[in-house]
């Protein structure tokens, strides 16, 4: 590992992990806010998928994790400088969210039969590409679970990002035992159509290190 890559790893752990102590405890994700909505995301992050929304201009974006919506708010917004498309968000908690006339909230665990046959549905209507980002439940076994249901909906060149594959030491949270770096690989390995596109780590800091997937056929 040469300079360059242990400076971004050393930076990454100081960015994420002193974070976690700022705010009152709360961490340095509940002090990033999107519109007054906090977000819980690494801006750079933000600005990649801006990047992909418009090169893909997907007709349904799939969000699996809502949290307090700022990211959901954030997804609107960027489909209104298209003047298409839709967000279907989806959580298990009950929170007050923004409104927008692009998104739509469903309430109910991402392994629900209903909750997917619901997803599935507005998928198969969308009149153009869909989709999926992955914010739920962390840990390996629902990840995995989240991304064999969910990401058969990705439509060709579209993509399936998967958040927080930088936790169980990639290179924060060593304790966490596996999650969603190991989900991935367990997906990738039996679905050939979908391969990491490493461009969309180019500003070297990401929470998703090898989760931006896209579907190539």
């Amino acid at each position: 590992m040469d300079w360059v890559d242990t400076t971004v790893l050393e930076f990454h752990r100081l960015y994420y992990e002193r974070g976690i102590h700022a705010n009152g405890g709360r961490g340095l994700h509940a002090s990033t806010y999107y519109h007054g909505v906090e977000t819980h995301k690494c801006p750079l992050d933000l600005w990649i998928f801006q990047e992909i929304l418009h090169e893909v201009r997907p007709a349904l974006v799939i969000e699996l994790g809502t949290y307090l919506g700022g990211t959901t708010l954030f997804l609107a917004h960027q489909l209104d400088a298209f003047g298409s498309g839709q967000v279907v968000s989806v959580d298990c908690r009950e929170f007050t969210r923004p409104h927008h006339p692009r998104i739509q909230y469903l309430h109910g665990e991402t392994q629900s039969p209903k909750i997917q046959d619901q997803v599935t549905r507005l998928a198969s209507a969308a009149a153009g590409p869909v989709l999926v980002i992955h914010d739920a439940d962390h840990h390996y076994a629902e990840c995995l679970a989240d991304l064999n249901a969910f990401g058969p909906l990705v439509t060709p060149g579209s993509y399936l990002i998967v958040e927080d594959t930088n936790v169980n030491g990639r290179p924060v949270l060593v304790d966490w035992g596996r999650g969603p770096w190991e989900a991935v690989e367990t997906f990738l390995a039996s679905n050939p159509t979908f391969s990491r596109d490493i461009e969309r780590e180019k500003f070297l800091l990401t929470y998703n290190p090898g989760g931006y997937l896209r579907r190539q056929s």
